[in-house]
């Protein structure tokens, strides 16, 4: 037995005891989640790739490998898939670099760092209601191809958005 199915086998054990504690539980979110992945405005595919884009970033081993079941039996391609995983990485990046410079060259600041890196940026503007306006020349808000990017009610552009 592979390690993923020891995983897998390990989890449905879990299931199994809810069910059994708690099987309104169990049977109310089956209900809602059935209803959340069917087919509607977005068809069924699609919500099977956004589900797996978040099993992927809250790092959810099972639910991700149950997700790409499900989209490879709705028909989605292995490129679908890995593109869906692109996206994934891309948007996870960019969270992880725009907190990254507000979150840590604050908690630098904070802690009296030397300021080398983070010079230029003045902390309280790093908390300000204003802060699209002062990272506007700090990011891409005037390179060309970035038009449209922009954070709306401003011209800057976030790396995350």
């Amino acid at each position: 037995m592979s390690l993923m199915e020891q995983k897998l086998a390990k989890y449905n054990e879990g299931e199994a005891g809810t069910s059994i504690m708690l099987p309104q539980v169990e049977d109310a979110y089956d209900q809602f989640a059935s209803q959340c992945l069917a087919d509607g405005e977005l068809d069924a595919l699609t919500k099977q790739l956004i589900a797996l884009g978040v099993s992927l970033y809250a790092n959810n081993e099972i639910s991700m490998q149950y997700h790409v079941q499900e989209a490879l039996a709705q028909g989605a391609s292995d490129r679908q898939i890995m593109e869906a995983v692109a996206v994934v990485a891309a948007t996870a990046g960019g969270h992880a670099l725009s907190q990254g410079v507000m979150q840590v060259g604050g908690a630098l600041h904070a802690a009296g760092g030397n300021g080398t890196l983070f010079h230029g940026i003045e902390p309280d503007k790093l908390r300000s209601s204003h802060l699209q306006d002062y990272l506007q020349d700090t990011e891409f808000a005037s390179d060309e191809g970035w038009e449209g990017m922009a954070i709306p009610g401003g011209t800057a552009v976030s790396p995350s958005y």
